[in-house]
């Protein structure tokens, strides 16, 4: 094997590997975006029902933000 063969087939791996870590991210992106907005639903969702139930809403709006993040999290992740 040459010089310059060897420098191409280094090429393509590192091409792939770009790929691979490329998507990896995008996945790593989507899922962080779904479940931050999860969790913004789940505490406006939290506060109110915390509101209505005259609750703490504090903890009503933790309790529902973690919810809403996993489940966020959860379904997006299922693909």
């Amino acid at each position: 094997m040459t010089e310059s063969e060897s420098k191409d087939k280094t090429n393509y791996l590192q091409e792939v590997k770009d790929i691979v870590s490329k998507d990896k991210r995008d996945v790593l992106l989507l899922t962080t975006k779904a479940s931050v907005n999860g969790a913004v639903t789940g505490l406006v969702l939290g506060f109110m029902v915390g509101y209505y139930k005259s609750k703490n809403i504090y903890v009503s709006g933790l309790i529902g933000a973690v919810i809403g993040g996993v489940a966020t999290a959860m379904i997006v992740n299922k693909k």
